[in-house]
């Protein structure tokens, strides 16, 4: 179960040894017992202990992987649950708030998105406030991209 709970966060490649376009069939050979699995539209989560794969279900395989508290790894060899948005990027402009999926994205790590802690206060991202991350996602880069460049 240790390497669900570790591993460096790659932005739109990889959480440890897991890939994206990992295949379903690899993934399963992979994962420890006991993991959930969550029938969604058009994919499948598989829910091991601080972290999901979301399997697309006419591929068959990891488009998206997402980590929660308790998860050890960082991205950037530093930053992870609990670190602030802010300390990832500094410069406030560079966020993107996506106040409907209640996440944030920064222009300057593509293919990485935040959310933040439970309890947390969603605001526009300005110094002087806290931003702790809750959980941490990745894709394809153009999963997080709404068009304008």
């Amino acid at each position: 179960m240790e390497r669900h709970m570790n591993g460096n966060i790659v932005k739109g490649k990889r959480v440890g040894n897991f890939f994206l376009g990992m295949p379903e069939e690899d993934l399963l050979k992979e994962l420890a017992q006991p993991f959930g699995i969550e029938n969604r539209h058009g994919c499948t989560v598989y829910e091991a202990e601080h972290v999901s794969f979301f399997v697309d279900d006419k591929t068959k395989k990891v488009y998206q992987i997402c980590v929660t508290e308790g998860f050890q790894g960082k991205f950037l060899n530093h930053y992870g649950i609990g670190s602030d948005l802010l300390d990832v990027d500094p410069d406030p402009k560079n966020w993107h708030v996506d106040w409907e999926a209640s996440c944030y994205s920064s222009v300057k790590h593509r293919g990485i998105i935040f959310e933040l802690e439970e309890d947390a206060i969603m605001y526009e991202v300005e110094k002087g406030k806290e931003f702790p991350i809750g959980w941490i996602c990745i894709a394809h880069p153009s999963m997080y991209e709404d068009g304008e460049e």
